[in-house]
């Protein structure tokens, strides 16, 4: 299956018109809702200021919560009072520059659970993420094959993932929830980012096993200029392998915050638009990419909390669930 785009990947709109397409289409909010915008001092204030102004067009109230910037010890956390805020929202928008809280925050897991609340992450992401590359794909397209993988992840008991670089890392994923970001969270208790474009779910807890080579770029950490191995056994990072700075700083990471040792994530990227640039938010929906996380895995329905969740992206992946190839050699595969 082809998804198209709405414009070529080199082309760009304008922060009103994402704004206007992610409040009236993807979250579909209407007049008399409470929209939270979530920011830190990273936050690119035009997409907060776009999102607020398109909230309003359609009678939405607005209000803007600024959390402090995180450090790597607590990349998950939000604040006390945006907490309690939350539980009178409609509707979230994580737009934090430093971190992922927004998104990870257990707290936010509650309110989606509860079918409270519905959000869209844009944590970590640039003018650029907005209103160019995977911003300009076939958002009603990706979510319908995004759907049908979904459905077809969900009958698998295992997951395989080999790499040319030398990725070979499997896991059993039976009963675990899959994760649709697609773009559309128009109803309580869903969840959707910009941009966006992919299915992921979290491994079984403490079944994970294997290496995983990343030679795309890291959360936190770029893209480095070759890939590092992370070893991985019962659901668990052993060993980093690799003398580069960024290979010393994952080991680190992993080594001194807690859980983030934890596997807790496996992804598969289906928007076209989106580029090869290094940029970790961009490159992890790419179509064809696959990334495979560490640390929290609450999102995922886990219950491991780590101050981190770091995704971790590798090119030209073939991807087994079961006996079933539905990444070959970093092309996707029909889901029909």
């Amino acid at each position: 299956m082809k998804i198209p785009t709405n414009a070529d990947s080199s082309d760009s709109v304008t922060a009103d018109d994402r704004a206007e397409f992610i409040i009236t289409e993807l979250l579909a909010v209407h007049a008399g809702e409470q929209v939270a915008i979530v920011l830190d001092p990273a936050s690119e204030m035009e997409m907060a200021w776009a999102l607020a102004h398109a909230s309003k067009r359609v009678g939405a109230e607005y209000t803007l919560l600024t959390i402090p910037a995180r450090d790597t010890d607590r990349k998950n956390n939000l604040t006390q009072v945006v907490e309690r805020g939350l539980e009178s929202a409609d509707v979230l928008i994580g737009l934090t520059g430093t971190c992922g809280a927004p998104t990870y925050a257990a707290s936010v897991k509650a309110l989606y659970r509860a079918k409270r609340l519905r959000g869209m992450s844009m944590v970590m992401r640039t003018m650029e993420n907005f209103t160019s590359g995977g911003a300009l794909a076939d958002y009603a397209a990706l979510k319908r094959e995004g759907d049908q993988l979904a459905a077809l992840w969900r009958q698998a008991s295992r997951i395989r993932v080999t790499t040319p670089a030398g990725t070979d890392f499997e896991s059993t994923i039976s009963g675990e929830e899959v994760v649709i970001e697609c773009g559309y969270a128009t109803e309580p208790g869903l969840e959707a980012a910009f941009s966006d474009g992919e299915v992921s779910q979290m491994p079984n807890e403490g079944k994970a096993t294997g290496t995983i080579v990343v030679d795309g770029p890291i959360a936190h950490l770029g893209i480095g200029e070759v890939p590092l191995s992370v070893v991985v056994e019962s659901g668990l990072v052993v060993e980093v392998l690799g003398d580069d700075g960024r290979a010393q700083r994952l080991r680190e990471i992993v080594s001194t915050i807690p859980f983030a040792d934890n596997v807790a994530e496996v992804g598969i990227g289906l928007n076209p638009a989106c580029r090869r640039n290094g940029d970790f938010e961009e490159e992890k929906k790419a179509r064809g990419y696959v990334h495979i996380a560490i640390g929290d895995n609450v999102f995922y329905g886990g219950t491991v909390e780590s101050p981190v969740h770091m995704d971790m992206v590798m090119y030209a992946p073939t991807v087994w669930l079961d006996d079933r190839v539905v990444v070959d050699a970093g092309e996707v595969q029909g889901f029909g």
